[in-house]
C-alpha cells in the first residue's frame, strides 16, 4: 500500500511506522488498514508530530485499559488533536534552543542512571536541531527512538527475559482470552512501555509543549 504514495509521503510515512513500532515491537511493518489509514492522513496534511502524540497517547490509554489487542494506528484516531501535557513544566521558551530545558533535565538524570553515557548523548544532539518547529519536533522525535531502540538493543538476554516475564506476569489474566503470538506481542509492548516510563521526559509531548507547535 504505502508503495503506491507519493514520493513526498514516503519519509513522514517511514517515521509514523518506526514510532509505532517503537511503542509496540513486533512486526516492522503496517497492517493493510494502517497503511490505508496513514496514506489518508498524509493527504490530509495531518502533521507527523500530531500523529507521533495521538500514538503515544493511544499507547498510554492502552495500558490504562491492560488492552489485549496489538496497538495500531488505529488505535490513534480517535487522539488526534487531543492536547497532551507534557513532562516539563509549563514556562517561557529558552532563548538559546528551544529543547534546551529538556537537555539540561536529561543530564540530571544522566548522572543517576545507568545509561548515562546515553543520556549525554541525545542531550547533546538534540541541541544540534535547527529549523522549522515541526522538523525540530521530528528531529527530536527521531533521537528519542534511537536512544530507547539502543537501550532495548543494550538489554542482555537475562535481563530482557527478566522484563518479558514480569510483563507476562502483569497480564498473566489474558493468557486464557488470546492465542500465543498475540500474548508475546502484547508482552513486548509492555515490557517496552515499562523502559520508556523510566524516561517520562522523553515524549511526543514534552517536546510539542517546548517547540510550541502551532
Amino acid at each position: 500500500m504505502l508503495d503506491e504514495v507519493p514520493e513526498a509521503h514516503r519519509e513522514a510515512a517511514e517515521e509514523i511506522r518506526a514510532h509505532l513500532v517503537a511503542l509496540r515491537g513486533g512486526a516492522p511493518f503496517l497492517s493493510s488498514a494502517d497503511a490505508r489509514l496513514l496514506v489518508g492522513w498524509l493527504d490530509e496534511a495531518v502533521p507527523v508530530p500530531a500523529i507521533l502524540r495521538a500514538l503515544e497517547r493511544a499507547a498510554d490509554a492502552r495500558r490504562k485499559r491492560r488492552s489485549r489487542i496489538p496497538l495500531s494506528l488505529g488505535h490513534a484516531r480517535r487522539h488526534l488533536g487531543k492536547p497532551t501535557r507534557g513532562a516539563l513544566p509549563a514556562g517561557p521558551a529558552d532563548p538559546t534552543h528551544p529543547l534546551a530545558p529538556l537537555a539540561v533535565a536529561l543530564r540530571a538524570q544522566a548522572a543517576a542512571d545507568p545509561r548515562e553515557e546515553s543520556l549525554r548523548a541525545l542531550a547533546d544532539a538534540l541541541l544540534e536541531l535547527e529549523g522549522e518547529a515541526d522538523g525540530v519536533v521530528r528531529g527530536a522525535l527521531a533521537l528519542i527512538r534511537g536512544f530507547f531502540a539502543d537501550a532495548w538493543s543494550a538489554l542482555t538476554e537475562a535481563e530482557r527475559a527478566v522484563r518479558l516475564a514480569a510483563a507476562r506476569e502483569e497480564i498473566a489474566d489474558l493468557a486464557d482470552l488470546v492465542d500465543e503470538a498475540v500474548l508475546v506481542a502484547a508482552v513486548e509492548e509492555v515490557a517496552r512501555d515499562r523502559l520508556r516510563q523510566g524516561y517520562p521526559l522523553l515524549t511526543a509531548a514534552t517536546v510539542w509543549d517546548l517547540v510550541e507547535v502551532p
